[in-house]
């Protein structure tokens, strides 16, 4: 037996190890393939054994002259579910060390006896996933996690340790049925003929193949600017609209798990009539709903600052919010000599502009033009020399600018708006 995956021998690289014998085993066999890595221990401190376990990885490390970190959990706070809270832990560890030396993968021992346990469980909770079973190769808190044991089952790694005198220890914790996946280890996969576990592999590799032909269908459905139009998503089955918000969400700069309720939550989202609404999706990741589109935003993010700025005669002007070339006029939008010096600033709130020879409250003219919430407080607004509203660019989500005087808007998130006349 042998790990098939291709590591650089100038590179370093992690151990995920719980001195259980999957992990062992791949301690093994990276050690006997000269692979240069440095093993993560954590301890949760849940188990009597697990001091001894610390002790025995400690003593395995040394007398091989391999790396070794530690986390003792013993003065953190778990909050709310163990399995979880220890997940995060124990990824925030690994991230932590990642960058310290340098690695280029993270090696985890998952096999195959948890691959079928996590489809399993998949299939149970009827939930929306992106794949099906476990990844051999996939990307956590840009980390490169690697799977290089899929193929073989516990039972193989375990004969692997006793055939090269491997240490380990089992965790007796994993044959209580308090969590659902020890039931499934111990109540399905322990009675799996090997004529049962390749047609559940087969069934695990025909449903990512599906999966990935319609994730290409999907991709195609979510913008370069990084939103959905609610009524193109709203027209798909129910199958494939939770597909097509997974993929969305995945776009956002850190993991968001959906599950049904919230998918169901989020549809609606897209049917009410409110214009404007924001979901928080958990780590500080928003979905927003503004109208007809809906993107993603991130807590802190989209709090712009009031500016005014002063523009004496015709002429350019480039600043953080815009750019700006009037040297030639701008009689197209109504602005001419005798209105400079021009001041252009933010909103204020008792803003006022003329509509067709009609003068409206600027805050409802937003309302109408679907200027999104988060530019309302810093959209342009242009004032003749007496502070009276001349000019106000009208919000349009594309829209080419064809007119001798430019003025660009380069604080949108998306993509750069271009304005005409109002």
């Amino acid at each position: 037996m042998e790990i098939t995956y291709q590591f650089s021998p100038k590179k370093r690289y992690l151990l995920a190890c719980s001195f259980g014998p999957d992990s062992m085993a791949l301690f093994d066999m990276l050690y006997q393939a000269k692979c240069h890595f440095t093993v993560c221990f954590v301890n949760y401190h849940k188990r009597k054994e697990a001091d001894e376990e610390q002790k025995a990885i400690t003593a395995y490390c040394k007398k091989l002259h391999v790396p070794l970190e530690i986390l003792d959990t013993n003065r953190l706070k778990v909050v709310g579910n163990f399995q979880e809270w220890a997940r995060e832990v124990r990824y925030d560890f690994f991230s932590k060390v990642y960058k310290k030396i340098h690695a280029s993968a993270v090696f985890v021992a998952h096999q195959q006896d948890d691959l079928i346990e996590t489809y399993l469980m998949q299939k149970m909770r009827k939930g929306h996933v992106k794949e099906y079973g476990l990844n051999e190769i996939s990307v956590l808190r840009d980390m490169i996690v690697v799977r290089p044991l899929l193929m073989y089952t516990k039972e193989d790694l375990l004969n692997y340790c006793r055939e090269h005198q491997v240490p380990y220890s089992i965790d007796m914790s994993n044959f209580e049925t308090k969590y659902l996946r020890n039931r499934i280890r111990k109540n399905v996969i322990a009675h799996l003929s090997e004529i049962d576990r390749e047609n559940i592999l087969r069934e695990i590799r025909d449903l990512n193949m599906e999966q990935a032909d319609f994730v290409r269908n999907v991709e195609k459905k979510i913008t370069i600017a990084k939103e959905l139009e609610i009524r193109e998503l709203i027209a798909l089955e129910q199958d494939e609209f939770a597909e097509v918000l997974i993929e969305f969400i995945h776009t956002a700069p850190r993991h968001i798990d959906l599950s049904a309720g919230r998918i169901k939550e989020i549809r609606k989202l897209c049917l009410s009539p409110t214009p404007n609404i924001t979901m928080p999706l958990g780590k500080g990741i928003n979905l927003v709903k503004e109208y007809d589109i809906l993107t993603l935003g991130v807590d802190e993010e989209n709090k712009f600052k009031s500016y005014c700025y002063i523009l004496k005669k015709p002429g350019k002007l480039n600043t953080p919010e815009f750019d700006l070339d009037f040297s030639r006029g701008a009689p197209e939008r109504k602005i001419y000599d005798r209105h400079y010096p021009l001041t252009i600033r933010s909103p204020q709130p008792d803003d006022q502009v003329e509509i067709g020879h009609h003068i409206c409250e600027l805050r409802r003219v937003f309302i109408d033009w679907k200027v999104p919430t988060k530019y309302r407080s810093v959209w342009p607004v242009f004032c003749d020399k007496n502070g009276k509203v001349i000019y106000v660019p009208r919000y349009r989500k594309t829209f080419v600018d064809n007119h001798q005087s430019k003025f660009v808007i380069k604080f949108t998130n998306t993509k750069e708006i271009k304005n005409g006349r109002k």
